[in-house]
C-alpha cells in the first residue's frame, strides 16, 4: 500500500484558509467590544442608542466578512493541488502542462483572496 504525501500547497492553503476565519473571529469580537465600550463611557444625558451597534462595530464586520474571501482561495488552490498532483501520478509524461495549468489557477485564485485583503483594508483604514 502506498502511503500518502501531504502537499506543501495542500498545507499552505489551509493556512491561507484558517487566517481568513481568524480574522472572521477577530472582526465579530472587536464588534461587540466596539459596541460594549460604547455603552460603558456613554454619558447618562444620551438618547438611548445603546440597542444598536456601533459605526466601528459594524466596520469590524464588515472587514470580517470581507476576509472570507480567503476561505474560498484556500479551498480552491487546495484541491487544484491536490488535483494535479493525482494527474501527474497518473500521467507523469504530462507533468510540464498539468503544472502549468495549476500554477495560473493557483495564480487566478489567489487575486480573489488579494482582493478581499484590499477591500478588508479599505473598510478597517479608509472607511
Amino acid at each position: 500500500m502506498l502511503k500518502k504525501k501531504t502537499n506543501y500547497l495542500t498545507v499552505v492553503s489551509v493556512l491561507v484558509a484558517f487566517a481568513g476565519v481568524a480574522i472572521l473571529i477577530y472582526s465579530l469580537v472587536n464588534a461587540i467590544f466596539a459596541d460594549v465600550s460604547q455603552q460603558v463611557f456613554a454619558t447618562s444625558n444620551s438618547v438611548g442608542n445603546s440597542e444598536t451597534i456601533s459605526d466601528d462595530g459594524m466596520k469590524y464586520i464588515g472587514m470580517g466578512l470581507a476576509c472570507t474571501g480567503f476561505l474560498g482561495a484556500g479551498i480552491g488552490q487546495g484541491h487544484a493541488a491536490g488535483r494535479a498532483a493525482e494527474g501527474v501520478s497518473r500521467n507523469p509524461e504530462a507533468e510540464g502542462k498539468i503544472r502549468n495549468m495549476m500554477i495560473v489557477g493557483a495564480a487566478i485564485a489567489e487575486t480573489s483572496a488579494l482582493y478581499s485583503l484590499v477591500i478588508a483594508i479599505l473598510i478597517g483604514f479608509v472607511i
